[in-house]
């Protein structure tokens, strides 16, 4: 009898315990969270969601939230998508039904470096991961491609994203994104794509989604980091073949049932094409206006930090060559200096750190003033 057995997840739990005591918390990959007032600036429209009645919503979500849902998706429609709380049950539930629907294929090939959700739920559930990498190569983080290629085998369920990528902000563009699915195609396998950063670019267009390059897909995304609404825990899955939007609905009914009223009500609202556009604005505002702060700060340790400028995500993935680890770092740092920031470790790399930039700028010169004390300290 299959048992379930997590692991520890690393990176969930050291923010979870330090993020609300902590001086000054770097970890954060989202923007500064809007309020409800800034999604409903009438007022009596803020007293007609005031008055809603706080039953049960749609448990796969109300029709007029996956209508939005599927018009930012080509040749979509409500019953490709599946509304679930926040992106972490999205994953939960793909990986779930992604291993159980065929005893056959329980191995799921992985992008690395990553956000480790999907790796701990899938060794959890009793599956293997096969890795692949983003290198650094010419001043970016390119997809290797024939690493790709090598990890799969007959037991792979799934190829798996993350684009924009969590940590390095790093984008993949439409000849990368196709050259995935023909690899995905040739060898008859889903690709599941994690896009909660798209929308977050620093500079240019939206990343483009994998949706319309597979027949083959999931997208799960949310509106957590780019849409700076963390608190509203609304997620979503969109799938290419509708009946698997039903199958998946199955496996949310034993999960957490349904999105909330108010949340399925105000996703829908800041979903809105007018207002959808005003909030993606003001997070790339945020996104490029601290990176140039965040930037000058690294260009003036280049003895000590080599990085790839992220594309996208309030977030960086700087390699340091300090005498200690980064797990040895970041405790100092949040020992010594009460600031809080990610070792590289907790997404599969040594040496590295994830460094948030979304939030307070004042907040982020004055951890970086924190951090410089320590370094004096390592010379």
């Amino acid at each position: 009898m299959l048992r379930l057995k997590l692991e520890p997840f690393e990176l969930e739990r050291i923010q979870s315990e330090w993020e609300h005591t902590v001086d000054i918390n770097l970890t954060e990959s989202g923007v500064e969270p809007l309020r409800i007032v800034d999604l409903i600036p009438d007022e009596k429209e803020r007293r007609r969601v005031l008055e809603t009645k706080l039953g049960y919503s749609q448990t796969n979500g109300t029709i007029p939230l996956r209508e939005t849902i599927a018009g930012m998706y080509k040749d979509a429609d409500a019953d490709n998508v599946l509304v679930t709380n926040g992106g972490a049950e999205a994953n939960f539930i793909t990986i779930w039904n992604l291993l159980h629907e065929n005893p056959d294929t329980n191995e799921i090939v992985m992008m690395l470096p990553n956000y480790m959700q999907i790796y701990g739920v899938t060794k959890g559930l009793g599956g293997s991961v096969s890795p692949y990498y983003l290198r650094m190569k010419g001043g970016e983080w390119i997809p290797d491609l024939e690493g790709l290629k090598a990890a799969i085998s007959k037991k792979t369920a799934a190829i798996t994203l993350c684009n924009p990528n969590n940590p390095t902000g790093a984008t993949m563009g439409g000849d990368h994104l196709g050259a995935i699915a023909e690899i995905a195609a040739d060898a008859g396998v889903w690709i599941l794509s994690d896009e909660i950063y798209q929308g977050a670019e620093l500079d240019g267009p939206m990343t483009p989604s994998i949706f319309e390059y597979h027949d083959k897909v999931l997208v799960t995304n949310s509106l957590s980091k780019s849409y700076g609404l963390p608190g509203l825990r609304l997620g979503w899955i969109i799938t290419s073949e509708k009946p698997h939007a039903t199958d998946l609905w199955s496996y949310s009914d034993y999960t957490s049932i349904c999105p909330t009223m108010l949340s399925d009500m105000l996703a829908t609202i800041a979903l809105q094409p007018k207002m959808r556009a005003k909030i993606l604005d003001r997070t790339s505002k945020i996104v490029r206006g601290h990176w140039a702060a965040m930037r000058k700060w690294l260009d003036a340790r280049k003895h000590i930090f080599e990085y790839v400028a992220p594309k996208a995500a309030a977030i960086c993935f700087p390699k340091h060559n300090l005498p200690i680890t980064s797990l040895e770092l970041v405790d100092r740092l949040l020992k010594e200096k009460s600031l809080l920031i990610i070792p590289g470790e907790h997404f599969g790399m040594e040496r590295y750190l994830r460094i948030g930039f979304g939030y307070s700028e004042e907040k982020l010169n004055a951890g970086l003033a924190r951090f410089d004390e320590l370094i004096q300290t390592l010379k």
